[in-house]
């Protein structure tokens, strides 16, 4: 029989008492979302249908439940004991924000706060992730081999594990499983495997060699190098600046992972990122979140420097009154009908139970 390791025993113990001490404090929900579209893949689990979006913001409607993310701040109102004050954010700035999710904000009257990547606003083509996804996950025919370089590195990958059907033409055949989640399961085919290895390796690349990769992966899997913008532009930026239910925040410069650079390229992608959307907004900007929720403590300084009321992270806990301001945790909403994200919300996160 195999002995427990006494750390890890002690580490399950104080989390579990950390999660019970935290579900008596008062506390409110923070919603993360980020494009509300139909996919095919969503291998994050980022994408929400309009129509489960539209049963989710009826559910909020319906409890009167929705404010504004910076009432989560030091000195605001969202904190509770039954958690029944929501909020919901979005990341990046896609044009489906405006497209399709803003309608149904509008009629059900829901605020939301966007956070925009400095320079998304006006990008003519699409970032390195979602590229990535077109070019590994979505093709039914794949090469077999790939070599590409990422950074100063020639690399090479082989898809021939037998989870992929070998074609006629020595190309890898396989439909992949859409419901397939990087954060959630294990990869378990070569395809999978390989998206979770190149997701590794560009995420620490500078954004110029993101976007060379991006393409050479496309290019490899016969892909559309071009694609229609799907990010938003300066006039619909100006139309999120000026709604008034949207409240516009930053989210870095390019979106990188900040827990890979040094402190000032951290300081730079966050300040810069944030003058940006000022600039553009016209305006002060009282809130920041963290890209893909990375953030260490030069990242949380850099943060607290910029003035804003509240600085978002992705950790998947309700807040709580006495949660740092500067990191708040979030909950991303999947893609679930109305019933089952109200469910989700008392059962799993004890909110919205007023």
């Amino acid at each position: 029989m195999r002995v427990p390791d006494a750390g890890l025993v002690r580490s399950v113990i104080r989390g579990g008492v950390r999660r019970r001490i935290r579900g008596y404090r008062r506390r409110g929900g923070i919603l993360m979302y980020h494009r509300v579209i139909d996919a095919a893949f969503d291998p994050w689990g980022i994408c929400v249908s309009p129509r489960m979006f539209d049963e989710q913001m009826q559910v909020l409607a319906e409890h009167r439940s929705t404010v504004d993310a910076v009432s989560f701040s030091a000195d605001g109102d969202a904190y509770s004991r039954s958690g029944e004050r929501l909020a919901v954010t979005f990341d990046d700035g896609y044009l489906d924000n405006v497209v399709a999710a803003l309608p149904i904000l509008e009629r059900h009257e829901i605020p939301a706060t966007i956070f925009v990547i400095g320079n998304a606003v006006g990008r003519t083509r699409e970032f390195w992730w979602d590229a990535l996804e077109r070019a590994v996950l979505a093709p039914t025919v794949l090469p077999v081999e790939l070599e590409i370089t990422l950074g100063d590195e020639r690399h090479r990958y082989t898809l021939a594990d037998g989870s992929a059907e070998q074609a006629t033409d020595g190309s890898a055949e396989q439909v992949t499983d859409g419901r397939w989640r990087a954060d959630v399961d294990a990869a378990v085919t070569d395809r999978q495997r390989l998206f979770a290895t190149l997701w590794a390796a560009i995420v620490v690349l500078d954004p110029d060699e993101q976007d060379r990769a991006a393409d050479d992966l496309l290019t490899w899997s016969g892909q559309r190098v071009s694609v229609p913008r799907i990010m938003v532009d300066d006039n619909e930026f100006a139309e999120l600046a000026a709604h008034p239910l949207i409240t516009v925040g930053s989210h870095t410069l390019d979106h990188l992972s900040l827990t890979d650079l040094s402190p000032r390229r951290q300081r730079d992608q966050i300040h810069g990122g944030h003058r940006r959307i000022e600039e553009l907004a016209g305006r002060r900007i009282t809130c920041f979140s963290f890209p893909f929720g990375r953030y260490d403590d030069s990242a949380v300084a850099a943060a607290r420097e910029l003035g804003v009321d509240i600085a978002c992270t992705s950790v998947p806990e309700p807040a709580t009154v006495t949660d740092d301001r500067h990191t708040l945790p979030r909950l991303q909403a999947l893609d679930l009908d109305g019933d089952a994200f109200a469910r989700w919300l008392r059962d799993d996160h004890r909110l919205l139970r007023a």
